[in-house]
C-alpha cells in the first residue's frame, strides 16, 4: 500500500476501491526470505523479517506473530503499513479463543488438527458468515478498528511443531481477493520451516537460560555453605532464588518446635511485608489450619481475581516447594508469580536449588546443636563450665562499656555427698535438676546461670552493686531453691566485678575463697566482700 493510501486510511471512512494483488510471489523470494531469517540469531528479529516481508509478499496491511504460552497468546512481533495500525496490534490482546480459529477442538491442553483459516470481514468490520461460531465475538471487539483500517480478510496461519500449536501468524488485508491459492500454497510450504526454526530457537534459548541458571547455582553453593546462621542462610537463599529463577518475590514458611512462621521475605515483597503478613494472618486458619501438615511434593496455588484485591501487587499463583532434611519437612519456600515467568518451567533448577538449601540448612542446624551440646550441661539443661566462661567474658566486656557492676555468685550444695551415699545417684541427679530449675526461675532475663561442676553452680546478677539491696536479692534467691525436701542446704561466695577483679580467673578465686569460708563457718551462709 502506498503513501496516498495510508493518508486515505486515516481520513473519515468512505467506500474504498478493491485492492488488487500487485506482487507476484516467486520461489526465489521464499528462498531469499528463509536465508535472511536463518542468518538472524535473535528470534524476535528473525520473525520481524517474516512479518515485514509478509506485508508485500501476501498483500497484507498488518501482520503479527503471537506465541501461545501459559494458555495465552503473547505478542512477539508486529508489522503494519501505518504507525496507527502498528499501535493497534501492539496494544491489542489476542484472545485465547483465537486457538479455535486454527483447530477443530481441544483435548486437555492438546490442540487437535491445527489448520490455516481464512475469515472474510464485511464493511462494518464483522465476520461475514460467523454462523454459530464463538470466534466472531473475538472480531466483534475489533470491528471498529477493522472498519477503520478497511480490513476485508484475515488469514490465521498456525505455527505447529509435531502437531502441537505454539503460535499464530495472522495476516490482515484490505483486499477482498487477497490470500489466493498461490499465497496459501507458499505459506503452506513456508510455515513448517518457520515453525521448526522458531521451535529450535526456543530450545536454544531454554538451554542457554538453563545453563546460566546452573552456573549461578554452582556459584551460589559457595555462598550458602558459608552462611553462619539460619537467618543469614534464608536471606542469601531468597536473593539467589530471584537471580537464578528470575522470580519477583517470595518468603520462607519455617517450622520450629511445632510452630510455623513466615521468615525472610525477598524481592518486591520486602517493601510490602506488613501487608503480606496481614493477608496471611487475616484468615490464618484457612492458610495454616491447626496441625498444619505441609505437602511433601511441590504444589501450586492459583488465585482468582477476587483473592488478589488486598495484594499490593498482582499475584496470579504461588508455587510452594517443601524444604526437606533427614528430619523430615522443616519448612517451605513460597514463590510468587504474577505471570511474568512460568515457575513450573524451572522445576528442575528449583528442585536442585532447594536440595542445596536443605543441605546448607541441615549443616547450620547440626553445627548449632554441636555448639549447644558443647556449652550445655546435659543433666540440667543450663550452661556448663565452658558455656559459662564464654558468657561471663562477654558480660564483663559489656559491663565495662556500660560503666556498671555485677555480682558473681558461686554456690555449693551442703550435704550433697550424704544424699548420694544414702539415697543413690538418681536422687542426687533429681536434686541437681531441681536447683537448676529454681535458679532459672529466680533470676532476671539478662542474668546468667550455670552448673560449673559436680554440685557447684554459678550465677551472675548483672547491673547490681554490692550492698544491702544486693544481699536481699541473694537471700531471696537462696530461699527460692526449696532444698528442704532433699535435706540439703546451700553456701554462697560472692565477688563483685570490676571492683574486686577485672579478669575471670581472679574473680572466680575470690568468690571460691569466700565460699570456702562460709563452709568452714557452719554452712548455709552468703559471704561477700
Amino acid at each position: 500500500m502506498g503513501k496516498d493510501e495510508n493518508d486515505e486510511n486515516e481520513r473519515v471512512i468512505s467506500p474504498m476501491p478493491v485492492q488488487s494483488q500487485t506482487y507476484c510471489l516467486k520461489p526465489e523470494d521464499i528462498f531469499a526470505l528463509l536465508q535472511e531469517i536463518n542468518h538472524e540469531e535473535n528470534l524476535e528479529d528473525a520473525l520481524k523479517i517474516l512479518t515485514s516481508r509478509g506485508l508485500d509478499f501476501f498483500n497484507s496491511t498488518m501482520a503479527g506473530i503471537w506465541l501461545f504460552q501459559e494458555k495465552k497468546f503473547h505478542s512477539l512481533t508486529i508489522s503494519a503499513r501505518t504507525e496507527q495500525q502498528e499501535r493497534f496490534l501492539t496494544s491489542s490482546f489476542l484472545p485465547s479463543d483465537f486457538r479455535n480459529f486454527v483447530t477443530d477442538g481441544i483435548m486437555g491442553d492438546t490442540f487437535l488438527e491445527p489448520k490455516m483459516t481464512l475469515h472474510e470481514i464485511d464493511e462494518q468490520g464483522n465476520e461475514r458468515h460467523p454462523g454459530e461460531s464463538k470466534n466472531s465475538y473475538c472480531f466483534k471487539a475489533w470491528s471498529k478498528n477493522l472498519r477503520e483500517f478497511r480490513i476485508r480478510r484475515i488469514l490465521c496461519v498456525p505455527l505447529v511443531h509435531f502437531g502441537q500449536l505454539f503460535g499464530l501468524l495472522t495476516l490482515f488485508s484490505c483486499d477482498p481477493l487477497s490470500f489466493d491459492k498461490d499465497s496459501v500454497y507458499w505459506l503452506e510450504q513456508l510455515m513448517p520451516l518457520i515453525s521448526s526454526n522458531v521451535y529450535e530457537q526456543q530450545l536454544r534459548l531454554a538451554a542457554l537460560e538453563r545453563e546460566q541458571a546452573l552456573s549461578l547455582l554452582l556459584r551460589g553453593t559457595e555462598i550458602l555453605v558459608k552462611a553462619v546462621s539460619e537467618d543469614q542462610l534464608l536471606t542469601e537463599a531468597g536473593e539467589m532464588a530471584m537471580e537464578i529463577l528470575y522470580l519477583e518475590a517470595g518468603f520462607f514458611h519455617m517450622e520450629m518446635e511445632g510452630e510455623w512462621s513466615l521468615r525472610s521475605p525477598f524481592g518486591r515483597l520486602k517493601q510490602f511485608e506488613d501487608i503480606w503478613r496481614e493477608w496471611m494472618n487475616h484468615d490464618k486458619q484457612a492458610h495454616f489450619p491447626t496441625g498444619y501438615v505441609p505437602s511433601s511434593t511441590p504444589t501450586l496455588r492459583i488465585f482468582e481475581e477476587q483473592d488478589q484485591k488486598d495484594f499490593p501487587n498482582p499475584v496470579r499463583k504461588i508455587f510452594i516447594h517443601p524444604i526437606i532434611t533427614y528430619r523430615g519437612i522443616v519448612g517451605e519456600l513460597w514463590l510468587m508469580d504474577s505471570g511474568v515467568r512460568d515457575i513450573e518451567q524451572t522445576q528442575e533448577i528449583l528442585s536442585a536449588f532447594v536440595r542445596m538449601l536443605s543441605m546448607s540448612l541441615e549443616t547450620i542446624r547440626q553445627r548449632s546443636e554441636l555448639k549447644h551440646l558443647a556449652t550445655t550441661d546435659r543433666l540440667t539443661g543450663i550452661l556448663n563450665r565452658q558455656g559459662f566462661e564464654q558468657r561471663i567474658i562477654g558480660e564483663m566486656a559489656s559491663t565495662l562499656r556500660r560503666g556498671s557492676t555485677f555480682q558473681f555468685l558461686l554456690l555449693d550444695l551442703d550435704g550433697f555427698k550424704k544424699l548420694n551415699d544414702t539415697q543413690g545417684h538418681p536422687a542426687g541427679d533429681l536434686a541437681l535438676v531441681h536447683v537448676a530449675q529454681n535458679l532459672q526461675k529466680s533470676v532476671r532475663l539478662g542474668d546468667i546461670v550455670a552448673r560449673t561442676g559436680g554440685d557447684e553452680f554459678a550465677v551472675v546478677l548483672t547491673d547490681l552493686k554490692a550492698g544491702p539491696d544486693a544481699i536481699k536479692i541473694m537471700e531471696r534467691l537462696k530461699n527460692n531453691l526449696d532444698l528442704e525436701q532433699y535435706g540439703l542446704g546451700i553456701s554462697i561466695g560472692v565477688a563483685e566485678f570490676p571492683t574486686e577483679s577485672q579478669d575471670y580467673e581472679t574473680l572466680y578465686k575470690v568468690s571460691d575463697h569466700r565460699l570456702y569460708i562460709g563452709k568452714q563457718n557452719g554452712k548455709g551462709q552468703i559471704v561477700s566482700g
